[in-house]
């Protein structure tokens, strides 16, 4: 049974979009009941990067063809250009992106022990909650859109004026003179300088992701 539906081949087969065979996603409905087969097909990429075996595909999540096309038209060119910079071409999440960024600058010797700390408090409290999907799961690094990463700054200002943030502040009283995501000693409205501390660190963060400046550089 073939794979590829509509297969649709651009720059020598370097970029090939295409639907998934619609015999496959019968047998999927069959096996799964609550599959949804009544939505238009997406189309899908395969991707050849120069000096990496094998292919890359990936759904583009699209299912208007000139769409896709644009869009795996641009992944082609910033994989490639990622392959340059030796970067990974992998679908990182942003919390392993995150986990191999903060080891790689332990063992380099990067900061000093209280810098460390303050990364990785405040990677648990803030970063990971934001750059997470609805089900809590991590974001995967391609999903994050420079609209997207821009609002994280209304919602670190509101942070502590959520509901959710008020039962944090009471979950462990023994606890409320630490700075921990159950701290009650946390001021509703950040200062400028804790910004502007958080913001140098997630430009650090994304620099390191396919060699492109952070997204948060307006808070």
């Amino acid at each position: 049974m073939a794979f590829y539906e509509n297969k649709r081949e651009h720059y020598g087969g370097a970029l090939v979009l295409f639907q998934r065979n619609l015999a496959v996603a019968v047998a999927v409905a069959v096996a799964v009941p609550n599959a949804q087969t009544h939505r238009q097909p997406t189309w899908y990429m395969r991707l050849k990067i120069g000096g990496r075996k094998g292919y890359i595909t990936r759904s583009t999540k699209l299912t208007v063809y000139e769409d896709a096309y644009e869009y795996a038209k641009s992944e082609l060119l910033r994989l490639q250009q990622a392959a340059r910079l030796g970067h990974s071409l992998d679908e990182y999440t942003f919390e392993k992106h995150w986990n191999d960024w903060y080891a790689r600058n332990l063992r380099n010797g990067t900061w000093a022990e209280d810098r460390a700390r303050w990364h990785k408090m405040y990677f648990n409290r803030y970063f990971k909650d934001y750059f997470s999907n609805s089900d809590s799961s991590s974001m995967l690094l391609n999903d994050i859109t420079s609209q997207y990463a821009a609002g994280y700054w209304d919602w670190r200002k509101s942070y502590w004026s959520t509901e959710n943030a008020a039962m944090l502040q009471s979950y462990n009283p023994k606890r409320r003179g630490a700075k921990t995501r159950g701290t009650a000693n946390a001021k509703k409205l950040p200062a400028l300088k804790t910004l502007q501390m958080e913001q140098s660190a997630l430009n650090q963060i994304f620099l390191r992701c396919n060699g492109t400046r952070a997204y948060a550089a307006n808070c």
